[in-house]
């Protein structure tokens, strides 16, 4: 989300109300969640107002580095709960507002922080040019450094939703991305997107959107079909890549290739969540139809959470492995594999 210019067991295996999921094919493939995740944290969003016990809500304009144009609100008109489900709503503001919009953001740090795990929201993502859902994780503490050599992981984003494209298509894509390297604006990111295809779009129902993440490698999924995988890099005894994925420094030297670090990090500490509805910002405004259409964002276009939840690996709490969420014919999983941006030393 940050772009700087560019776990009671498994409750019965996932059996939920969604809208038609997309077929099989090329673009990923259908999984059933693996039994040994166990559940230890949800939110179902099921009272009056918000759990404070369990979210931080955010008031700031700051856009979150990326040129947006909300302002975060505590307003209800921005952030509400209603028919057991978190609703974020942007909305146009006053002429005197620092921003033209406002929003609703949240995250979980200090009252939910996660080292390894499954974490999946059950949604309904909002449309038009300049929209910008999110949910993704960011480190509660900045071990490697400032954004993004600590790392980010992009468990779900949109924009501009049913905006018809110059390819006569209408956008319908989800993403999965991870960003970390070196500080901004040598910052690098990988990542895939997942197409709905056919008439299919996240913005027409809800849909179950998950990461699973372990030591050394992250996967995603939508209604439990995995699209993509990232994992640490590895390299060969002749010091050519094995994989090349991601990596961070070692130091806050910023330009010294050899402190380059090839391993686990910086997807090895602890993250939170984090939900938000942006309006605008660089990606958004330059794709589509350009800009921001000012009547996508009322009441009527929301972003709809039935629910959080959040799962740890029981058959190995530490690094997480061993509860791999897999389709039938392992042989795919090469297909989805994403190469990130390691440098070579």
């Amino acid at each position: 989300m940050k772009w700087m210019t560019v776990f009671a067991a498994f409750s019965s295996i996932i059996s939920l109300n969604l809208s038609a999921a997309p077929p099989n094919s090329a673009i990923g493939y259908q999984t059933t969640p693996n039994a040994k995740w166990q559940l230890v944290w949800q939110d179902d969003f099921s009272g009056e107002t918000l759990d404070s016990s369990k979210w931080n809500i955010e008031v700031n304009c700051d856009g979150g580095g990326n040129d947006e144009q909300q302002c975060y609100t505590a307003n209800i008109d921005n952030l509400f709960l209603k028919n057991g489900a978190l609703y974020l709503v942007a909305r146009k503001a006053n002429e005197k507002a620092l921003k033209p919009f406002t929003s609703g953001r949240i995250n979980s740090k200090g009252k939910a922080d996660f080292k390894y795990g499954r974490f999946e929201i059950k949604a309904k993502l909002p449309s038009g040019q300049g929209a910008w859902p999110a949910f993704w994780m960011l480190p509660s503490e900045q071990v490697y450094g400032t954004w993004p050599k600590s790392g980010e992981i992009d468990i779900m984003e949109s924009v501009n939703l049913k905006v018809p494209l110059k390819n006569g298509k209408i956008e319908n894509t989800v993403h999965g991305t991870l960003h970390y390297g070196h500080d901004w604006p040598n910052n690098v990111y990988s990542g895939k997107a997942f197409d709905f295809g056919g008439k299919s779009n996240p913005a027409d129902g809800f849909h179950l959107y998950s990461v699973e993440w372990e030591e050394g490698e992250i996967r995603w999924y939508v209604d439990n079909i995995l699209y993509a995988r990232q994992k640490q890099t590895r390299l060969n005894n002749n010091g050519k890549f094995a994989h090349q994925g991601w990596y961070t420094l070692s130091s806050n030297n910023n330009n010294q290739k050899q402190d380059v670090l090839y391993s686990k990090a910086p997807f090895d500490q602890a993250f939170h969540l984090i939900l938000n509805f942006a309006v605008g910002g660089n990606w958004p405004e330059n794709t589509g139809q350009k800009g921001v259409d000012a009547n996508a964002f009322d009441e009527n276009n929301p972003f709809i959470i039935e629910y959080v939840k959040a799962y740890q690996c029981q058959a190995d709490k530490h690094t997480g492995k061993g509860c791999a969420s897999l389709p039938k014919l392992k042989s795919s999983l090469d297909k989805l594999l994403v190469n990130g941006k390691a440098p070579t030393i």
